[in-house]
């Protein structure tokens, strides 16, 4: 049987009603539930709306550094990138130089080059993530709202700081509790300049350094100053994000704040404009949890180092959004007719909801993207 939409409104205004504690709409609802045959389905229809809400509202880190990709299935897939094939190009060409990542020119007579998708190595990929709830009939009957009230919501909050840690990790390793120094995009302040790392300390071999003017200036040379995997330069037009843990975080935000910057040298004093401005500063305190509140990284924000993706959030097509859904083993009426899931389990009197979620990270390029470990004390 359909639900009419003004019945299913009528049934959230309840609800809501019951959940503040107003004991005539907790009444209501018992009698609903009793006497209603849609009453379970209207239940869970809101459950999963406050659920949603919850989940769209809360203020995820990862949309600020990754790009959502979304996959067809549980596979995984690699990422490609449309290239020109220069080995089919004449030698000599009528003197044109093919330049990569643009198109070439075409002489007289001449055939044209292959374009083709190749890929780097790289893959991303979905995973189901999840947990499930259980409780008692007795803790119904006994008018236990604060806890219902609160699942959606908290189920909600749990998923989208899921999709937080799963970009976290692409840059982060929580099992050696450090950065990924496997990428090769640590910060090495004996590849940087002098005039762009000031007096930021380098931690072992001249690697790493806590947040400072010296040490945020030095990632930015190295991330702009590294080619990339393919040889190119590398651009950030869309400028970059200080990913850091929330200790951190207002120390790098005093910094970037900073209107102008005097160096001494002697009796010469050298005021200059802070080239830092519009880094944008991500905090987590997953970040702690992973790796310690020390560690930073600097990426490109939104997940995009010109016209290829850096990192990648991915979801699965159709199931964007969690789930949350009841258990709904509870038998049927002698007389007929579904029996709502909180009056519990047909075997034990129990009532079980769970959340799930397919959600995954990848990163896919390493263009303007550097980490550190922290380590030294800096200096501005």
């Amino acid at each position: 049987m359909l639900i009419n939409e003004k019945d299913q409104l009528e049934f959230n205004k309840l609800l809501e009603g019951a959940f503040k504690g107003d004991k005539i709409a907790q009444a209501r609802l018992k009698e609903a539930v009793t006497t209603d045959s849609l009453a379970p389905t209207m239940f869970v229809n809101a459950a999963n709306v406050q659920f949603v809400s919850a989940y769209n509202e809360y203020d995820s880190i990862w949309p600020k550094i990754a790009e959502k990709v979304l996959l067809n299935d549980f596979r995984p897939a690699a990422y490609l990138s449309l290239n020109s094939d220069i080995a089919s190009m004449p030698i000599d060409n009528g003197g044109f130089s093919p330049i990569q990542d643009t198109l070439p020119a075409i002489p007289e007579l001449t055939p044209y080059p292959t374009l083709t998708y190749t890929g780097n190595g790289r893959f991303v990929e979905v995973g189901k993530h999840g947990a499930r709830l259980q409780f008692s009939f007795e803790a119904i009957v006994n008018d236990d709202w604060n806890t219902i009230e609160k699942l959606p919501t908290d189920a909600g909050r749990l998923a989208a700081r899921t999709e937080d840690l799963l970009v976290l990790m692409t840059l982060f390793d929580p099992r050696n509790k450090g950065i990924k120094t496997e990428l090769n995009r640590q910060l090495d302040l004996t590849k940087v300049p002098a005039e762009f790392k000031g007096e930021a300390v380098a931690g072992a071999n001249g690697k790493d350094a806590r947040i400072s003017y010296g040490a945020i200036t030095a990632a930015r040379w190295q991330a702009l100053n590294t080619k990339s995997e393919s040889g190119r330069t590398v651009t950030v037009p869309g400028g970059f994000a200080l990913v850091c843990s929330p200790a951190q975080a207002q120390l790098a935000r005093e910094i970037l704040a900073i209107r102008e910057i005097r160096t001494t040298n002697g009796k010469t004093t050298t005021i200059s404009t802070n080239t830092l401005t519009d880094i944008e500063v991500v905090e987590s305190d997953l970040i702690g949890t992973i790796v310690g509140d020390d560690a930073w990284a600097l990426v490109p924000k939104g997940g995009k180092a010109g016209d290829k993706t850096t990192i990648a959030k991915t979801s699965m097509r159709g199931r964007e959004t969690p789930e949350l859904r009841a258990h709904n083993a509870t038998g049927t009426m002698l007389g007929g007719g579904a029996v709502d899931y909180r009056e519990g389990s047909f075997d034990n009197d129990d009532v079980e909801i769970r959340v799930r979620q397919i959600a995954g990270a990848g990163l896919l390029n390493l263009d303007g993207v550097v980490l550190s470990a922290g380590g030294q004390t800096d200096h501005l």
